[in-house]
């Protein structure tokens, strides 16, 4: 079936430009990894020790993301992210996950043994500040997608309905689409990155409006991607009550512009290091972070560009 098939007479309203004509880099192949196939089989070699399902597609991510980094820390990301994609088909692990973060056993699950053996390879070496900002993530995570009780207006008879990643906890109007929806896919995914490449941003500089947009913007386009890919959150209202063209226009014209807001915040941390006065070594390595937070969001529009229903727009 062509798309004119499936969207109807080429005489009506045109099709959606693609996200290529947008941004010019999606013309370009996305760089993997070049030991991704190592990374693979380490990923893939860990989850089954640790009793969890491999992800190929997490390895993928993680190979794309940091393409041009240690074949350490891109198994790491990919350990982490395949640990993230089981959590998000057990989130009710979510409460005693957050239970080992503040120092508590693990108990049996695999999850959470697979979370004890991550958080002790990486929080040792990371400050109180970046441990108190990774489980707040957590917790935000759970309270997105985790049952709430119901309000005490409900009878006890009348069920509270239940928020998962298919249905978010804050219901997204079309009309009002600036936001992605809640942390329901994790953005504490975005302080991984430090751990990860083995460094921490400085506090001024992470504190600062700058690096807030940076790390704000990025987070908004994998959150852009998540919901489209899952058919949820804004992307799922704009499909089930739009067609499917203006749909595609939605989810193109909002990942296009915050991609261009995500660069333009990238132009400024040059500057930021320097009004900081870091030296080389402290910005080099800011600049590390910096880069994977504008490869990241690369990785995952990939990703969202290689699933059926988006294929066409690449």
């Amino acid at each position: 079936m062509t798309r004119t098939e499936i969207h109807g007479s080429p005489h009506a309203v045109p099709p959606p430009a693609r996200l290529a004509e947008r941004l010019a880099a999606l013309a370009m192949p996305c760089p993997v990894h070049p030991s991704i196939h190592l990374v693979e089989a380490a990923a893939a070699d860990w989850a089954r020790a640790a009793g969890l399902d491999p992800d190929p597609a997490a390895s993928r991510l993680a190979g794309r993301a940091f393409a041009r980094c240690e074949t350490g820390a891109v198994t790491a990301l990919a350990r982490w992210l395949t640990w993230m994609s089981c959590l998000r088909r057990a989130p009710e692990a979510l409460t005693p996950v957050l239970a080992v973060a503040a120092g508590g056993e693990p108990g049996p699950a695999p999850l959470e043994r697979a979370f004890s053996g991550l958080w002790a390879a990486c929080a040792p070496r990371m400050s109180d500040a970046w441990r108190e900002r990774f489980t707040a993530g957590l917790a935000a995570q759970r309270e997105a997608i985790l049952p709430r009780e119901p309000p005490a207006a409900l009878s006890p008879g009348t069920p509270a309905k239940p928020c998962s990643p298919e249905t978010p906890a804050e219901p997204c109007s079309p009309e009002t689409p600036a936001e992605p929806c809640g942390d329901a896919f994790g953005r504490y995914l975005f302080d991984l990155v430090e751990p990860c490449l083995e460094v921490e941003v400085p506090a001024p500089v992470g504190r600062s409006p700058q690096w807030r947009a940076l790390v704000e913007a990025s987070g908004d386009v994998v959150a852009r991607c998540q919901e489209a890919v899952a058919g949820r959150g804004h992307a799922g209202t704009i499909f089930l009550e739009r067609s499917n063209q203006e749909a595609e226009e939605w989810i193109i014209d909002r990942v296009a512009t915050r991609m261009e807001e995500l660069w333009t915040a990238a132009r400024a941390i040059p500057a930021l290091t320097e009004r900081h006065d870091l030296g080389f070594t402290a910005s080099r390595e800011v600049t590390r972070v910096a880069c994977a937070f504008l490869t990241i969001p690369r990785a995952y529009l990939e990703w969202l560009l290689e699933t059926p229903r988006y294929r066409h727009l690449g």
